[in-house]
């Protein structure tokens, strides 16, 4: 008999999301710098969430649309929603 390795590699993430109150009085083109100026107050929030959360097989590229860099460890992003309906957005 001979030994053969058999290996494999399994693909996961996990997901979260996060409302974050933001004062009315930044613009939106502007609301990616008061969430990177302030991440102190909901940072330990997203990682609570990531604790309890389930882990989902594959990258988990577009889930949702706008996670697409196969490269990075982690991704963020924010959405402005209004009216349920994306107005704005972009990656922190």
């Amino acid at each position: 008999m001979r030994k053969v390795k058999v290996s494999a590699r399994r693909v996961v993430h996990k997901y979260v999301e996060l409302d974050v109150f933001v004062p009315n009085t930044i613009k939106d083109a502007d609301v990616d710098e008061w969430l990177t100026a302030n991440s102190d107050t909901y940072d330990w929030r997203l990682e609570n969430k990531f604790i309890d959360a389930k882990y989902q097989k594959g990258l988990g590229i577009n889930i949702p649309m706008g996670m697409y860099d196969r490269e990075a460890d982690e991704e963020y992003r924010y959405d402005i929603i209004v009216d349920n309906a994306l107005q704005f957005g972009g990656h922190l």
